[in-house]
């Protein structure tokens, strides 16, 4: 548009006008590409074992089975349990087993599927004074602990697929490994962490019960690579902090294309009720329906907006600061 502009007309400024009318263009935000993300936030090492959980399930498999993958944030330690059915009730059966056996954490992380976000499972929550936090809807990233950790389950289940073994019996020979084996962030196997002792196996191994002096040791390893890992993870993401406001208006991204014509955004506005670091509490200007997403998930509306009181306006529409009427309200 520059370009083509500068062969024919020029006036003062014209390069910024053009630049302005593009990030109005409602037909050009509606299928643009995703706004860029905030940068990392780290989550603080907890301070023990089994504090800070995080639970997903994976499946189905073809056999028909599901994976509940349990992680602990502290140690890396995780538990998986099989099962059929994924209703709120069974999984809250398999916890409970786990719970038995390694006591009830404080806090539990999960998505938003219907068994994690279900009166029961929160009632089974309360009842044991944990606090459920569920992850932003269409952003597994909040919940990430976990999901890394069902990828290389996932490797697992598809190498014994390949050599024929028995699915079952190949992820239990995965979990030995894995909790004997030391992480790369914390340099500690899951089960020193967890234990206080390394799991037996069929490597040899030497005792070493200088547990104090490592745990420190481990933390500022942690730290450091968590630092070095946000500072890639940010640069190659291009992340910026969100500057959303409350009160302003966005589209938000189609989540379910119907065809190749589907917009990446749906046209409806929405309005910025609250954002706590790119966590964004949205308003549907038509419906008046509250929705949650992830900064990526909106596009700003260009303009300044504002709501005419009833004098100066009886039907309440609002206008931008060229006296614009927003055509959501007109509809």
């Amino acid at each position: 548009m520059k370009s083509r502009l500068r062969t024919k007309v020029w006036w003062p400024k014209c390069d910024k006008d053009a630049e302005n009318i593009c990030k109005a263009c409602k037909g050009c935000i509606l299928v643009s590409a995703p706004s860029a993300p905030n940068p990392l936030k780290r989550r603080d090492l907890p301070s023990e074992p089994w504090v800070d959980i995080a639970i997903d399930l994976m499946g189905p498999l073809p056999s028909g089975d599901y994976i509940l993958v349990v992680v602990d944030y502290y140690t890396r330690y995780k538990e998986v349990k099989t099962c059929r059915t994924i209703t709120s009730s069974e999984i809250i059966e398999m916890l409970k087993e786990i719970f038995s056996r390694l006591g009830n954490p404080v806090s539990l992380t999960s998505d938003n599927g219907r068994q994690f976000s279900s009166e029961d499972f929160k009632s089974f929550c309360a009842e044991r004074n944990i606090r459920l936090y569920n992850t932003i809807p269409y952003w597994p990233q909040k919940n990430g602990e976990v999901e890394r950790q069902n990828r290389d389950i996932l490797k697992r289940l598809k190498i014994s697929q390949v050599e024929k073994k028995n699915w079952k019996e190949a992820l239990q020979e995965y979990m030995v490994m894995y909790n004997s084996t030391p992480h790369t962030v914390t340099g500690k196997t899951p089960a020193e962490l967890f234990f206080r002792r390394q799991f037996r196996d069929k490597l040899p191994m030497l005792q070493d019960m200088t547990h104090l002096s490592e745990d420190l040791e481990m933390r500022d390893r942690d730290k450091e690579l968590k630092e070095k890992g946000k500072e890639y993870a940010d640069r190659k993401r291009e992340a910026t902090n969100c500057e959303l406001e409350v009160g302003d208006k966005v589209y938000v991204k189609n989540m379910t294309k119907q065809n190749k014509l589907s917009l990446n955004y749906q046209p409806e506005t929405h309005t910025v009720e609250a954002n706590k670091g790119g966590d964004v509490i949205l308003r549907n200007d038509e419906t008046g329906q509250q929705i949650r997403r992830n900064v990526v998930h909106l596009k700003r509306v260009e303009g300044q907006w504002k709501v005419l009181d009833d004098e100066n306006n009886a039907s309440g529409t609002q206008t931008n600061d060229n006296g614009d009427v927003n055509q959501s309200q007109l509809e």
